[in-house]
């Protein structure tokens, strides 16, 4: 196969979870470049509709990625329209201690944390292997550099203290890495590719309005700048695509070098 040909999804149905947010729009944009019909599934169709426009190719789908039920009927609704689904790229995540010291977070917020980072992805991929065992596909989950070092403690002090990465939440991603191995294992079999990626330093417009949290981010790392959504986008195309294929339960750190040091 020609290797630029490698990369295209022209036919393909692509479902991103939280389609709509920081990264999760740069995914979008990528898969529906390279030719994919791409449902963002989500909970909020308004702003569905404001960050991609109402003249948009792209398709809301309603899922709320902590019921089953949701995840199912999204799935299924998807499916019976178009008969296929090529690749599901868990991006979506719900975080309820997001700031808190480890000794401020209660046992429900570390369960409900837990749920939303890691748990929401076993459903996901469980519900939609009945569908896309029958055509073979790729699996993108989303993880975090965090899910991989500890956030550098030293950064956080003062000012920038409400941003702290809670301790849950790189316990959720870490175990997203570990249910990417183990499913890129499980599900080879079915022709279907379990992969992910960490993004790394990768600050929301709201967080880099803060000057001084920004310039400590970019500091503490080799590339010496934050990322930008659109440093997502040739990863997650790899990874979706056949250009991949040989590539298997692996994670892509996207961090500007972070995690080298």
């Amino acid at each position: 196969m020609n290797v630029i040909e490698s990369f295209k999804l022209d036919g393909r149905i692509a479902v991103v979870t939280g389609g709509c947010g920081h990264l999760g729009h740069a995914m979008v944009d990528a898969l529906s470049e390279a030719g994919a019909k791409v449902y963002v599934a989500g909970t909020d169709k308004e702003k569905f509709v404001r960050v991609f426009g109402k003249d948009t190719p792209h398709h809301f789908t309603p899922i709320n990625i902590l019921e089953s039920q949701s995840i199912q009927s999204a799935f299924k609704k998807i499916y019976d329209e178009e008969g296929r689904i090529d690749v599901l790229v868990n991006n979506a995540a719900s975080v309820s201690c997001g700031g808190r010291l480890p000794e401020n977070i209660d046992d429900e917020m570390w369960r409900s944390t837990m749920e939303g980072v890691a748990g929401s992805v076993f459903k996901c991929i469980r519900e939609v292997i009945p569908y896309m065992e029958k055509t073979g596909g790729s699996i993108v989950n989303i993880a975090s550099m965090y899910g991989v070092v500890s956030p550098n403690l030293s950064m956080y002090n003062d000012v920038c203290a409400p941003y702290l990465n809670p301790v849950a939440y790189g316990a959720g991603k870490a175990a997203v890495v570990q249910l990417t191995k183990y499913f890129g294992a499980y599900l080879i079999n079915k022709n279907i590719r379990v992969n992910c990626i960490s993004p790394g330093t990768f600050p929301s417009q709201k967080v880099q309005e803060n000057k001084e949290f920004v310039r400590r981010l970019s500091e503490k790392n080799p590339a010496n700048r934050i990322g930008i959504p659109e440093d997502i986008k040739g990863t997650i195309l790899f990874l979706a695509s056949d250009a991949s294929r040989y590539i298997i339960g692996q994670n892509i750190m996207i961090d500007g070098g972070w995690t080298i040091w």
